[in-house]
């Protein structure tokens, strides 16, 4: 689902459970981070950049997989996405975790991009493109 960046604050935020933030305007995203989404996940936010993951996959699966007593919900924030963790994303995608939502964060993504394209085309995750 393609989403406009000023479409994004009118938006429930429960609709979806993965969303990417791609383009330029680095400000704007971590603002919508800030105000829209950092408030509801106080403590179960986990922070990874796409090196991190793909450098050591276990522990980023150990970290969705498990769960806690004292966790109703986790929020995943990638930073710095490329089209490398599309296979690692959609992987977790159709495992179906309940209670985990995933923000992957990236800089300018071409049309040909197969992240771009596997967060467009599919109904159930929202892509939401930042431009200046």
């Amino acid at each position: 689902m393609i989403l406009k960046s000023y479409e994004f604050n009118k938006f429930d935020f429960n609709k979806c459970d993965f969303y990417l933030l791609y383009g330029e305007n680095e400000g704007f995203k971590q603002e919508i981070i800030k105000t829209k989404i950092n408030k509801r996940y106080n403590e179960n936010i986990y922070r990874y950049d796409e090196k991190q993951i793909l450098d050591n996959l276990e522990n980023f699966y150990n970290t969705i997989l498990s769960n806690s007593f004292f966790e109703n919900e986790k929020l995943i924030i990638i930073s710095r996405a490329t089209d490398k963790i599309k296979d690692t994303i959609e992987e977790v995608y159709e495992k179906n975790i309940e209670n985990l939502k995933i923000i992957i964060i990236s800089g300018i993504l071409e049309k040909k991009s197969k992240l771009r394209n596997f967060f467009e085309k599919n109904k159930k995750i929202a892509c939401v493109a930042f431009y200046p």
